[in-house]
Order: C-alpha cells, then structure tokens, then sequence
C-alpha cells in the first residue's frame, strides 16, 4: 500500500503528497506522481540535501519542469528521519537507501482555502479570487485565473480582507496559507527560510514580519534597525529568494511554515520561562479534571484568577509578583473545556455551562479546604456573575478588570476581534470554524506583531507587549489553542454572541470594575456605561493611564482594589 501523511482535508485528497527516492535517483515510491515531474538532476540534488543533514528535515524550491518558470518548495529528509510523515510507515525499501519527498498537496491546498474563505462568511466568488491570488502571488495574474476584471479582483480582495481583518494583501494570504492547515500549528517554523536562502539571523525576521503584513517602517521597527536598513536588507531577501513582492514573499513563507508543521519540526525553546507554580489536579465529583497553576506561597491568602474568555490559565508575572508581596497565593484554574481541564458535557450550554464553571471553582475550594477566596476577573464577568449565584458564601470580593460586554454591544469598538464579535452575534454556528482557523495562526512571532498593531493607541498596553517577558506570558496562554484545544473557548464566544446584555443584578457590592481609559477592544467610556446599568451597586474605576492589560501595566490597581475594605453589607 502505498504511503501517505495526515488525515485527508476531505475523503480522498490528502494534505501533503510524498515520494521516495532511491540513493541512486530512482523513483521508489510515488502514489500521487508529482515525483515523475522532476528531472533526475532535480531527484539526485534532493538526495544529496536530504543526506547533508540525516537528522533533519532540509528544504528546497525545485523547478515543475511542466509549468516553465513555476516552482514548488519541498521538504526532504532520510527516510528513517522521515518515517513520522508516513502513515503507515513505508516497507517498500531500507531506512538506509533512500530519501521522502514532501510537498503541500495542490487540490489539498485549494480544498483547504476554500474551507478558510467559509469559515469567514466570503462568496465564492471571492474564495476562488483568494485561492487565485494565493496560488499566482499577483493580483493582475489572479484576476485573469479567476476570470474576473482587474477592478472585481481587488473589490473581492477587499472583502476578504475586511472580513479577516487583514490589513494588506501579504496578511490574507499569511493567514489563509497557515490558518486552513487544519492541524497543530506548534512547530511552525521560518528557520528554514533561513537555511533554504542563506538569510541572515535579521533578514530572516525582517522577511517573517513582511510576509505577515507588517510595512517595511513597522518591520524596521519592531528589529530596531533604521528604515533605511530594512529596505537594504528586504532588497536582498527578494534577491535570495527569487520573489519580488511581498505577496510573493507572504505565499513562499506560507508554503514553508505549513511544511514544517507537516514535517513535525521542534519549535525553539522560549527565553522567558514562566513564574514558577506547581499544578494542583482535581476532580469535580463526575469523573472530570479540574487543572490549575497554583503560584504560592503555601501561606498566603488564595486569590482565584479567572482567565478571559480567549485566553486559558496563567498569571504574567508582574501581577504574580505585586500579589506575593501583599501576602496574596494566585490560583489560576482553567474553565471546561480550556487548556488541561476537562470539558463540560456536550450538552452543557449557555447558563449550564456557566454554571459548571462555577461548579469547578466551588469543587477547587473545598478540595483545597479555602474556606473563602477573593476573585480577579481579567474580562468573564459572565463567569463572575454565575459564580456569585452559586457560591456566595465563598466570595469575599471581585475585582474585573477589562470587562467584556456582549458582542453585540460596543459599537465604538474598532478592531479584528470587535468586528467578529458583532459577526458572531449575528453567525453564532461560525465561532467554530473562525477560531480554529485564528488559533492555529497564533504563532509567537505572528502574535506579538499583531499586538504591537493593536495596542499602538494606548501607551501603557504597548509599554506592556514591548517587554518580551511579558509578551511570553502572554503569548503562554494561547498555545492550548494551538493544540486544538478549543472546547471552552467556543461554548464562551456562543454564549457572549447570544446571551445579550444582561438583566438588572441587585447585591452586587462585592464586585470591583477597573477600566482603562485606553482600552483598544472595547471603548472605555461604553463599557461603563453598560456594566453600571446592569450592576448599580458595584464599584467602578475608571484608570485614566491605562488600557485593556491592567494587571501587566498597574498590577498594584489590583492588589489595592483586594486590600480595600468590603463595604457594608457586601458579605451579608
């Protein structure tokens, strides 16, 4: 039988095509025949790339000797390195006599691209000019694949983009190439960019950040070069490489990120490992895990984190650190169906699945004998809300920070996840599908050049994503994500885009809201508004300096929020 890698994206049409070659140049194996294409010279140069380094996956553009001009980027490597992309493993020949071939399967791509543009609500009339663009990396040329004028080509790209989000042509198809892939997208990687052209360290990121649709000023930037380098040093990645735009380049990138997914390369170890915590398991009285990050120190007194709803557990390390020193423990659970604990039952929606995460808290405490916690909300006040019905006699107090609004509420706010929110609102059945395909872009690098996008109208957010400390701890949440664990994160985006603003709630003394003036989600001064209808006897503070991440920016706002007294009656 003949081998082939991954789960097909639909029956019968793979998500990567490979071959085998022999030591000699000879075609081993080549069930999908795109092999056959290439000239003995191409096969025999492949084994000698594929042989230069035994332990690893190496990368080459070749020459599709049918298309003159066209080319197409493969991964290669010795097939005892290879035999994870062989499923079932390959028997035709020895380890040791040949080399596995691997490229992104055309039909796979397009079916893939097709699924991404749904996802997003796009016709197919602009699906088929995106797939087009993705696969001629030239408007004019797409527009003549797509059978469309010049002027509806770039009308479609429009919509695509205003759909996604995407600022520029080079993001769309960034997000297009690695959002459909439809698996883990961990191990993306450019370092074989760097090693397929000879790019400098520099050069390297210069042409990653081009590609994901940063300008040459915004790249230059954010490597702390003048502009005029940038331009010097992005001329000669188009010369390396053979591309001339940065759409080119965004498809080249594209094509050689998803193949080290494919290929299963090992992403670089980060530089700032997280505070330390210990993990504390437990299990809610049904069979289900509860899992959380438990900070210490054994003897202070426990705060529960709860996490926004598009993030999983972790506290950053500033709020960590300004808790600690106030006598404070940070506990930080996961909700069903977030990071490592278990989802709730498929049929636990809307305000049972509110209520099961008030559920975990409750079983959390009691196994961990607290008898009472104060709580800090980083936005789920739909969460805290549940959990004060549930649970009252165990609140002490909540403090929110950057409380979030339904999604179809806000409409000052400006922004990719604003706008899908209100897309939500009115597509619930689409959070799915939208956020598998957000979740599997959400790649370190990708993610801090978006937040640096997003928080450049508010100084203290930004002060914040430039530490790249921070910024990892950050980023540490979202990689759950990544790995396809999305359960929790979708129940709580249907519940947000369907709930609708909520009723009156009597006794809300307890609660603390902190708003920063520059919130770059969610305009401050609407939130206020919203929060107070609904909660009059609440607190509300609205930080004049900062903006949506309050506790990396002004963790002390938090600390002396907890330190302040109860008012009376608020524990009645």
């Amino acid at each position: 039988m003949a081998p082939s890698l991954r789960p097909p994206v639909e029956p019968g049409v793979p998500l990567v095509e490979v071959g085998i070659v022999g030591r000699d140049g000879a075609i081993l194996d080549d069930p999908h025949g795109f092999v056959a294409g290439y000239s003995l010279a191409t096969r025999l140069n492949l084994i000698d790339i594929g042989w230069s380094n035994p332990r690893a996956t190496s990368y080459e553009v070749v020459p599709v000797e049918e298309h003159d001009g066209a080319v197409t980027v493969v991964a290669v490597a010795p097939l005892d390195h290879a035999k994870g992309w062989l499923s079932p493993p390959a028997r035709l020949v020895r380890p040791q006599s040949g080399v596995a071939i691997c490229r992104l399967a055309p039909a796979g791509v397009r079916i893939r691209l097709e699924r991404f543009g749904e996802a997003f609500g796009l016709s197919p009339a602009v699906i088929r000019t995106v797939i087009a663009l993705y696969e001629q990396s030239d408007v004019k040329a797409a527009a003549k694949a797509a059978k469309v004028s010049f002027n509806t080509a770039r009308e479609y790209l429009a919509q695509a983009r205003a759909a996604i989000w995407a600022p520029n042509l080079p993001r769309l198809i960034t997000w297009a190439g690695v959002g459909s892939l439809g698996l883990d997208a961990s191990g993306e990687s450019d370092h074989g960019v760097g090693e397929l052209f000879s790019l400098s360290v520099t050069q390297r990121r210069l042409a990653g950040l081009i590609a994901d649709g940063a300008s040459r000023k915004e790249a230059a930037l954010a490597l702390g070069i003048s502009e005029a380098l940038a331009k010097k040093q992005l001329a000669a990645v188009f010369a390396a490489t053979g591309v001339s735009s940065a759409i080119g380049l965004a498809r080249l990138f594209a094509d050689l990120r998803g193949l080290a997914v494919v290929a299963g390369e090992i992403p670089t170890p980060e530089p700032y490992p997280p505070p330390f915590s210990r993990t504390l398991v437990v299990e809610d009285g049904r069979g289900r895990k509860i899992v959380a990050s438990d900070y210490g120190p054994a003897g202070g007194r426990p705060v529960i984190i709860l996490h926004n709803t598009m993030n999983c557990r972790g506290v950053d390390r500033a709020l960590v650190a300004a808790l600690q020193d106030r006598g404070y423990r940070p506990i930080s659970p996961d909700r069903p169906g977030y990071g490592d604990t278990d989802p709730a039952p498929s049929d636990c929606q809307g305000d049972a699945y509110l209520q099961r995460c008030a559920d975990d808290v409750g079983a959390l405490c009691e196994q961990m004998r607290w008898p009472q916690v104060a709580v800090i909300a980083h936005g789920p006040v739909h969460v805290v809300l549940a959990l004060l019905r549930a649970c009252p006699d165990l609140i002490e107090k909540v403090i929110v920070d950057a409380p979030e609004p339904d999604s179809a509420s806000g409409q000052k706010a400006v922004g990719m996840i604003p706008n899908l929110k209100r897309q939500f609102a009115r597509r619930p059945w689409a959070v799915a599908s939208v956020f598998r395909v957000i979740t599997a872009l959400a790649s370190y690098q990708r993610i801090a050049g978006i937040m640096r996008e997003w928080t450049s109208a508010s100084p203290a957010d930004k002060t914040a994503m430039d530490d790249p400390a921070l910024m990892m701890d950050f980023y540490r949440k979202l990689i759950p994500f990544r790995e396809g664990r999305i359960d929790g994160l979708v129940r709580e985006q249907v519940i947000q885009a369907t709930s609708g603003k909520p009723a009156l709630q009597p006794n809300s003394q307890k609660l603390t809201f902190l708003i920063g003036a520059t919130d770059f989600m969610h305009d401050a001064t609407e939130t206020l508004h919203y929060w107070r209808s609904v909660l009059p006897e609440a607190r509300f503070d609205m930080i004049p300096d900062a903006g949506r991440f309050i506790s990396y920016s002004h963790p002390h706002l938090l600390v002396e929020a907890l330190k302040r007294p109860a008012p009376e009656g608020a524990n009645a």
